[in-house]
């Protein structure tokens, strides 16, 4: 087999079918492996099972015994794995027709590297394209990621000797994807940055954030903010200015984005005071007129 696609899924089983079709439509073949991680016996469980009994004789299910988090659900894919080259897909996503087959083609050409990441395209609820520079794959150094990084799980195509190799991915609540990335780079591991869009991102605006994802955020953060302090004599003393700015941007948009407007304004009115930038005070101001 020369290619695995994990596809994790939680309580999502309505845009499940077009993420395994997307898979299934690929110029080059590929393992399907849709890891439930609704809990066996649940009612999402079974929900989810009775969506995929089209596709059983061409996919692996794999429901786990009890919700564990997307980490340990693709971890628990890559174990019964059988693919050369990995991939991963998140439930509500899909693949374009090509992706497989771009991403294996450029390892097979280029042995130097452990994985490759591509571009993506964006839409929202509507189907209209949101462009940001987001959308594409930015890794080199570890330092480099670290102040100007963009990573996104289903870009990754990563050989399986070499994410074996990488520790898996460690259980952590939010931003999985930034922390496996990390590590890997902190263990001499390559990634090339292919800026074709081989994927397609949907945006759900109607998703409610609450307070337990919040928390989850901002301790994720911290598990982040905690490794890179730990390797910041890989940095320069500019570099961890400009990390330790961007730090404090991202919990205060999370703040910002569930709603807590008052301790939003506060972190941003602080970060002002540092960087005097304009796009800090801006974000002042819309915080505080959102109060």
């Amino acid at each position: 087999m020369t290619a695995s696609v994990i596809i994790a899924t939680y309580k999502r089983p309505v845009f499940l079918i077009r993420a395994v079709e997307s898979v299934l439509a690929q110029s080059l073949s590929a393992e399907v492996i849709v890891v439930d991680d609704n809990g066996k016996g649940s009612a999402l469980q079974i929900q989810t099972e009775e969506v995929l009994k089209p596709f059983l004789g061409q996919i692996v299910y794999l429901p786990l015994e009890k919700n564990s988090g997307a980490c340990i659900a693709r971890n628990q894919g890559i174990a019964i794995a059988k693919g050369k080259y990995i991939f991963f897909l998140d439930d509500d996503d899909e693949f374009l027709p090509n992706k497989v087959e771009t991403q294996v083609g450029y390892l097979a050409d280029h042995p130097e590297y452990d994985g490759c990441l591509s571009a993506f395209i964006r839409r929202d609820d509507h189907g209209k394209q949101i462009v940001a520079n987001s959308n594409f794959p930015v890794t080199e150094s570890f330092a480099n990621f670290v102040v100007s990084g963009n990573f996104f799980t289903p870009m990754l195509c990563i050989r399986k000797s070499s994410f074996e190799k990488s520790g898996e991915f460690r259980d952590i609540p939010r931003f999985q994807d930034r922390y496996f990335m990390l590590h890997c780079l902190l263990q001499g591991m390559t990634f090339a940055d292919l800026q074709e869009p081989l994927h397609i991102m949907y945006e759900h605006s109607g998703e409610r954030v609450t307070h337990q994802n919040v928390d989850k955020s901002l301790q994720a953060l911290d598990l982040i903010e905690n490794l890179i302090n730990a390797n910041c004599e890989l940095l320069s003393e500019e570099e961890n200015v400009r990390f330790m700015e961007n730090s404090m941007r991202m919990k205060a948009m999370v703040l910002y984005v569930a709603g807590s407007r008052n301790t939003a304004t506060r972190r941003w009115w602080e970060l002002f005071r540092k960087t005097w930038a304009f796009r800090d005070l801006k974000m002042v101001l819309k915080s505080f007129i959102k109060m």
